[in-house]
Order: structure tokens, then sequence, then C-alpha cells
């Protein structure tokens, strides 16, 4: 396995506290393992700083571009890094910056996101390469308590909640940013939107394993029969049209959507009772500019344990329209968009488009624990084309997501 080294952070960490930062000692460890990330190497990076002559403990996550060229290419790290980059340190300060003006109480404002401690693209100060030397760093959230999901379990209601009002706190501040202030939108919002390719750059022989994997599942299951030749059709034509390029979205709900929220992109803070308090918000490298339906979608069909997301669908997407409204009523703008019959006319529009992404997804979602040994260094096709990685979760999750699609006409 590759030795990650992390090289030259004084100089990021000197701009973030604003005074010289001297690197005493430095303990820099691996935290992906294999088959639970893909997108970016990520590391614990533990370190003895003096600043100002003080010594201090930092401890914190350094986001490093994949190693392995097939998983940059899968994701378009050279796009993808510069857009999570821009997220973090132009986005979402102006984002919350905006909100301060209009007077959000402080538990309103927008804190679902880590704290970025800095960020280059390479050593040389070329904002045009981004490189093995690219880092974004963050606050280290499990030093905090925070934690991520298990991804085979996911979110029972109570977290789910949580996680769906951050999501439309998120979600509602682009929107009226975009109405009362067009210009800010356009330069701190949308250079961090710009369309990306996707795995479809890997050929077909992949392309064609998650297809197979969403319809193998599917005929195993007798009680999706009468679903097949929709689901044939959904299938059919991603394969010739990447679910990647999404359509416009609608006038009026056009805004931020992080495209990969699940398990493994939020983290979460309980209580003493196990109750989660807080969640943050992780990874904005497949960010576009579209519907927040899809994000919804996404996140309640991929993240929420099945029996609960068959009780509670309803409950949930009223939850989270309700924290929408709520939001978008500070900024003083026209509610009428927004209605609740408006919504629902958009996500009946929206979401049988998120039904591929989701169905596509659910195959590095539910793999078998285990199954994959490679490290990311030494990542190859197959441990995402492999058929054994499947089994069990991925056939009873494909079951219930397919139906409940089924039963609002979204398949």
């Amino acid at each position: 396995m590759e030795k990650f080294e992390l090289v030259k952070v004084s100089e990021l960490l000197s701009k973030y506290f604003k005074s010289n930062v001297e690197i005493q000692e430095k303990n820099v460890k691996l935290l992906t393992s294999p088959g639970e990330h893909y997108g970016s190497i990520i590391l614990k990076v533990d370190m003895l700083v003096k600043i100002n002559g003080v010594l201090r403990n930092l401890n914190l996550v350094a986001k490093q571009i994949p190693v392995s060229e097939l998983l940059q290419k899968a994701f378009d790290v050279l796009v993808t890094f510069k857009k999570e980059n821009f997220a973090y340190t132009v986005t979402i300060p102006t984002l919350i910056e905006f909100q301060k003006e209009f007077n959000f109480l402080e538990e309103k404002l927008l804190t679902c996101f880590p704290e970025c401690f800095g960020s280059r693209f390479n050593l040389h100060g070329n904002n045009d390469v981004v490189d093995r030397n690219a880092v974004l760093l963050f606050e280290n959230l499990k030093d905090q308590g925070y934690e991520t999901m298990d991804r085979l379990v996911g979110f029972d209601s109570q977290g789910a909640d949580v996680v769906l009002q951050d999501l439309a706190r998120f979600h509602a501040v682009p929107i009226a940013l975009k109405q009362l202030r067009p210009d800010v939108f356009e330069e701190k919002v949308m250079p961090g939107l710009v369309r990306h390719r996707g795995p479809e750059q890997l050929g077909t022989e992949v392309i064609d394993v998650f297809h197979n994997s969403i319809m193998k599942a599917a005929r195993q299951c007798e009680e999706l029969t009468p679903y097949l030749d929709r689901m044939q059709k959904v299938v059919d034509y991603c394969a010739v049209n990447p679910y990647i390029i999404r359509p416009e979205p609608s006038k009026h709900y056009g805004t931020i959507a992080h495209c990969d929220v699940w398990t493994s992109n939020i983290m979460v803070l309980k209580d003493d009772d196990g109750k989660i308090t807080k969640s943050k918000i992780l990874d904005f490298q497949l960010t576009n500019y579209s519907s927040p339906i899809r994000d919804l979608i996404f996140f309640l069909f991929t993240s929420v344990q099945n029996d609960v997301l068959e009780k509670n669908l309803d409950h949930f997407i009223k939850l989270y329209y309700a924290s929408f409204i709520d939001t978008l009523k500070y900024f003083g703008i026209d509610m009428d968009p927004y209605s609740w019959d408006n919504f629902n006319k958009e996500l009946n529009a929206v979401a049988p488009d998120e039904v591929y992404h989701v169905l596509m997804m659910l195959k590095i979602i539910c793999s078998q624990r285990g199954k994959v040994t490679n490290t990311l260094d030494h990542f190859e096709l197959t441990d995402w084309t492999r058929e054994d990685l499947i089994g069990e979760d991925h056939r009873q999750k494909m079951k219930n997501t397919v139906l409940a699609f089924a039963s609002r006409n979204w398949i």
C-alpha cells in the first residue's frame, strides 16, 4: 500500500490563522477503508504546531484526489476538486453571510458543514492544474464525537428528521440569494456548479454492469415482476443518456443540488441517549445547479431504513417542505411559487428523473462489507463490477425502493 504524504501545509494554516504556523510534529494516517469510499483519499492529520510561539494540538482531516487514474477519471477530479474547493472557500461563507444579513437565528444558520482550514490545487500556485499535492483541510469531526451511520442500515426516523431539516435550509438559502442578489449568485455560487463528467468515461463495460445489477436484482424478486418493463425503460434510456447530465431546473426551484447525499457523506452527533442532535453534510465534488428534489429523493431512498421509510415517507416530505418554507420566509420573497401544491408538482416532475441515480448507486451503497480488499492505490474495475459484491441487502433495498417508486407513479 502506498504511503500517503502531506507536504507544505504550514503555508495553508498560516493563511487560516493569519499568523505564522510552525509544524513541530505531524502524524498522518489513512482514514478510508477499502469498499467504503472511492472519490478521494481521506487522511487523519494530527499535528503539534506553534502559533505565535504558543504550542497547540491540531486534529484535522485532509482530502486529496485518488491515486488511481481510473478513479480520477470516474470522478472527473480535475473538475470536481475545483468545484469542492469553491464550495467550501467561497459559496458556503457567502450563504452564511447572506443569512446573517437577514438576522437569522443562530440555530437556523447553515452550520451543517465542516470548517475548512485551507486548500490548494498544487504546490506551484497554478489555479489551472490539480495534481497529487492538491488538498483540502478540514476540522476532524470524529474527534468532536461525530460519526457516520452504517450504510447497510441507514437512518432511523429521528436521525432522518435532523438531516432533512438541514438539507432543506441548504437548498432554500441559495434560492433566495438567486432572487435577491442575482449578481452575487452568479459570482459566488454558479462557478461551483459547472457540469462534470461521470463513470460513463470508463466505458460501456462498467456502465453495463451497473445497468445489469438493477435488472438482475429485480428479476430475482417476484414482487417486482409487474414493474420489469418500466425498469428496463429507465435503464435503456440512461444507457444512452448519462444520468450525470441533468436537465435544467425549473425557474423557481433551481438551487445547489449536492447530488450525492447519502450515509457516507453525512456525519452526525449524538447525545448520551443515542439521539442525533446535529448533522454535517460532506463532499461537495458532484454539485450541480438543479432541483432540490433530487437530493431529497436520493437521500431518502439510499440512506433511510427500509421499514422507517415505508411508514414515514409522507412525514419526511412534509418535514423537509416545512423547513424549506420556514427558511425562505426569512427573506421576504414571493412565496406563491413555493406553495404546497407547487412543491408537489415539482416533486412529481423531478422524482422520476432521479430514479436511475438511486437504483444505480444501490450497487455501491449496498455492496457486502469486506468483499472489496483492494486499497485505493490499487483500485481495479472489478472492485465495482464483480457480481459477488451484492447480496441480500441489495436485493431487499432494490425491492422496497422500486415498490415505493411505483406506488407514487415515479417509475
